[in-house]
Order: structure tokens, then C-alpha cells, then sequence
């Protein structure tokens, strides 16, 4: 049975502008916003024990540097888990094999013997050793986190390689609380599947231009599983007869609405919504009209579900002359410029893919202009120029999918209007960075 959160976690409506015009039809884009407390509080500082599953792609193409710094990565992750966390190692190419099961870390000596083991072979059977690694968290004892942690830097081409059926099994196997984050390597993995897989497994997606750009993105994991609010985060909304509403942001779908990122404390899950209001809809100059009622729930750490207070926005309707002088609200905007970029970023790509170089070179330019005064997205389509110079349609492709990603689907300061692009204070999957395949720090 549900149960209301306890954590003061709260929901914020913000339109892009404040009223309703008078006789016309009106599109309110409205910004959710879910936000945890900075810090837990009580009991909730000492959270449960966790399971993770490595499951490290050992196929010959990872020979040499790029496994030294995969199984270096692993050992970083076991350095930051806790005794009482379970920890399973799984190596695959064209075999599967479980080298630890999913049993308490403890020293760590033993996992780490594990991870020491793994060496370069075959082909990749890529779903055989995520299957291997969900499998041995559903062996792990607790009602904590459960994640598979995949690194690969190439495609399925063993066991099954349908890439919807896939994504599919994660989304099963997150139905069950087992779920799954990806790592890609280089130029030659499916970024399609590797994104597909986490979107649909509830987990998260990074990528690595070069092996030693993959340390960042594993701490990036580390930092948001230690410090996870909830769990599981999903928005329904709903809105009055003849009225519209439409999501912005690309985000994965449930039956009940949306999926959100998973919450940490001090940080905010976000979208956009549209609502079309037809002119008939309206009441008299100067009522209000209830335009939105949104709901979340998700899990606790413990996996208790829980909901938080339902909350609506009532609008009131105004003069055009009033309308017209409303200002924006700046945060709203700047959303919304996001959710059109990470738009611009998937044209790009498909651009990329069909080398169709001279429209590429086309969008960014038009994006340039149009994002020109938003620090972050310049600095990110700075870096897509650079990359399309390159004429490289696979590190373009790749980039653009996970900026794209990036900006439809993350976690966000409470007051990120005054953060600034150089502030590097800010947990790892708080920053934002300019490119997604290389390391920062």
C-alpha cells in the first residue's frame, strides 16, 4: 500500500508565464519540478545495504589498455562500497562467466582477486553476461538498491542480439528491482542498445570517447547511488476535460505516466509539459482555471512505495495586454531551450548517420545562433563542431545521442540559476558537462 513520503520531498509547478490570454487559445508550458532535501535526516542517513553486479566485457577488442582501465574502474567501485554491500563479478566475450557471486563485500580482497582475473578473449555475447549479472543480483539477499553496472565496447553479436528484445528483458528485470546501468567504450559499441538498455532497465547511460575517459562516468554512478533519496520516480499528471497535455522532455514511459531519474538528496528531477487550453475552455476575465494536477511516487532505499502530495496550478486569465507584458520566467525558458537542443542534437545525428555533412554543419550553426546566449548549451554545441570537423560519423553519432539524452533526462540543482559553468563543486552527476564522452576532471 502506498504511503506518503516522509523525506519533505516536494513538487514545484512553474509556467513560463504566469496568467491565461483572454479569447484565444493558449499553449502553458509548465515546468515539473521534484526536489529532495539537501541532506537526509534520522534514520534515513544510514542507508541499506546495496548490490551490484560488474559485468565487464573482456572480448578481444578490449585487449590492452582499454580492460586495464575497465577492471581499474571495477576496483574503484569496490573501493567505494560499503562491507555490508554485495558485489557479483561477470566477464563475457562469446562465454559467460560468473567469477564472484553476489555475496557482502566485506574487505573487498576477494572481489578484487575477481577483477584481477579478467583477460581479453573472444566475441561479445553482451546479453548473455548482462543476463548472468541480473541474474546473480537476483540471487543477493536485501530489499535495497540492485544494479547492473555493463561495460562494453562493442555490439551484441553472440547469444541474443535484437536489440528491442533486449531492452525488453531490462525492463522486466526492473520491473523485479533489478536494474541496469551502461558503459560504451569508443567508437565501435551500439550506443542505440546501450541507451535503449539503461532507459528501459531504469539506470543511466555514459560512454567513454578513450578507456581513460571512463573513470568519470563511474564515479558519476558511485556518487548518485550513495546518495539516492528515491527511488523509481514516476509522474502521472492529468488536466481538465478539453484540455491538452503534452510531454517535452524524451522520457521513457509507464503505465501510469513518465519516468523520472532516480532522486538524490539535494538535486531535483525536472520536465516540461504543454498544455493547450482552447478559448472555449476559458472562464471569465480575472477567474482561474485549474490547469495541471500532477502526482509522483517512486521507492523508498528500503523499496517501500511511497507518493508524494499531490499538487495542481490554477492560472488566472488576463487582458492580452496583460499577457504580453508577463515576463518569462528564467528558468522555464532556459528548460525549454534545453529540451529544443537535445531536439537540434537528434537531427544532427540522424545528419551524421546519413552523411549528410552539409546539413550538420547547417543545424549547428542555426543552433548557435539560437542557444548563443545559454552558456552551457554553447559550450556543448562548441564541442559538436569541433567533432563534426572530424567528419567521423560514429563520434558524432555518439555524442549527439548521449548530449541529446543528457539534456531531455538528468537531475539539476535546486538553484541552478546561479550555478556557473565552471563551478566544480558540485557532486559528479550534478555537473554539466560539455561533452559527454570525455572526462572533465
Amino acid at each position: 500500500m502506498e504511503q506518503h513520503i516522509s523525506l519533505s520531498s516536494r513538487i514545484l509547478l512553474a509556467p513560463r508565464r504566469a496568467g491565461l490570454c483572454l479569447g484565444q487559445d493558449n499553449s502553458v508550458e509548465v515546468l515539473v519540478r521534484i526536489q529532495a532535501p539537501d541532506s537526509p535526516a534520522g534514520e534515513a542517513r544510514t542507508r541499506p545495504p546495496q548490490a551490484v553486479s560488474l559485468v565487464i566485457d573482456r572480448s578481444g577488442s578490449m585487449a590492452g589498455g582499454p580492460l586495464a582501465e575497465a577492471r581499474r574502474c571495477a576496483e574503484f567501485v569496490v573501493s567505494r562500497l560499503r562491507p555490508s554491500d554485495s558485489v557479483s563479478v561477470v566477464q563475457f566475450d562469446n562465454r559467460v562467466q560468473r567469477l564472484w557471486p553476489a555475496v557482502p563485500l566485506g574487505d573487498g580482497d576477494a572481489v578484487r582477486g575477481a577483477i584481477s582475473r579478467i583477460h581479453a578473449g573472444g566475441n561479445t555475447n553482451l546479453h548473455g553476461g548482462w543476463l548472468e549479472g541480473a541474474s546473480s543480483l537476483g540471487e543477493a539477499a536485501g530489499s535495497g538498491l540492485k544494479r547492473v553496472i555493463l561495460l562494453s565496447d562493442g555490439g551484441a553479436n553472440e547469444g541474443v542480439v535484437d536489440s528491442d528484445e533486449i531492452a525488453k528483458q531490462c525492463a522486466e528485470w526492473a520491473a523485479k528491482g533489478i536494474t541496469t546501468s551502461t558503459y560504451g567504450l569508443g567508437n565501435n559499441f551500439n550506443e542505440d542498445l546501450m541507451v535503449a538498455m539503461a532507459r528501459s532497465g531504469g539506470g543511466n547511460h555514459y560512454y567513454g570517447d578513450t578507456a581513460d575517459d571512463l573513470m568519470e562516468p563511474f564515479q558519476q554512478e558511485l556518487d548518485l547511488l550513495n546518495n539516492l533519496a528515491l527511488r523509481q520516480v514516476q509522474l502521472a499528471v492529468s488536466a481538465p476535460d478539453g484540455l491538452q497535455v503534452e510531454m517535452l522532455n524524451a522520457l521513457p514511459t509507464t503505465a501510469a505516466g513518465w519516468r523520472l531519474p532516480d532522486l538524490a538528496w539535494g538535486a531535483e528531477a525536472w520536465a516540461l509539459l504543454r498544455i493547450k487550453v482552447p478559448a472555449g475552455a476559458l472562464p471569465g476575465l480575472g477567474d482561474r482555471l485549474t490547469v495541471l494536477r500532477v502526482s509522483v511516487t517512486g521507492s523508498d532505499l528500503d523499496g517501500e512505495p511511497v507518493a508524494l502530495e499531490r499538487t495542481g496550478l490554477a492560472l488566472a486569465v488576463v487582458t492580452p495586454a496583460a499577457f504580453t507584458s508577463q515576463p518569462e520566467d528564467e528558468l522555464v525558458r532556459r528548460r525549454c531551450d534545453e529540451v529544443a537542443a537535445a531536439q537540434a542534437l537528434t537531427q544532427m545525428r540522424s545528419a551524421a548517420q546519413a552523411g549528410d555533412w552539409a546539413l550538420v554543419d547547417k543545424l549547428l550553426s542555426d543552433a548557435q545562433q539560437t542557444f548563443a546566449g545559454n552558456e552551457w548549451l554553447a559550450s556543448i554545441l562548441e564541442s559538436m563542431v569541433t567533432l563534426a570537423q572530424s567528419r567521423s560519423h560514429e563520434r558524432v553519432a555518439k555524442e549527439a545521442l548521449y548530449s541529446s539524452a543528457r539534456l531531455n533526462s538528468r537531475l539539476a540543482m535546486h538553484d541552478e540559476l546561479h550555478f556557473t559553468q565552471s563551478a566544480c563543486e558540485a557532486p559528479a552527476y550534478l555537473r554539466r558537462k560539455r561533452q559527454q564522452g570525455k572526462s572533465e576532471i
